[in-house]
């Protein structure tokens, strides 16, 4: 069976992209930091999993505040979105 994924995580992504999104990672606030550094490794956790609403409300509710997300058929493969835009 195929995992539900968001529209909102689809809807990150152009039309032609493959519609399956993954969260490859998720952030949380560390110290005084609100948001992901571009590019910054600080407060990243591997996650690999579909970007459904389970998962992303799961995250949320561990404090996670941004997800890194990844898809195919794109030039630019990944995103970070914070988990409010999401859900």
């Amino acid at each position: 069976m195929r995992p539900h994924i968001l529209a909102s995580a689809q809807a990150q992504f152009p039309p032609s992209a493959n519609r399956t999104v993954r969260v490859d990672n998720a952030w949380r606030p560390t110290g005084e930091a609100t948001r992901p550094e571009t590019n910054g490794m600080d407060g990243w956790t591997r996650v690999g999993e579909p970007a459904t609403y389970d998962v992303i409300r799961r995250l949320r509710d561990q404090g996670f505040t941004w997800v890194n997300l990844h898809t195919g058929g794109t030039a630019n493969p990944f995103r970070d979105v914070p988990i409010s835009r999401l859900i």
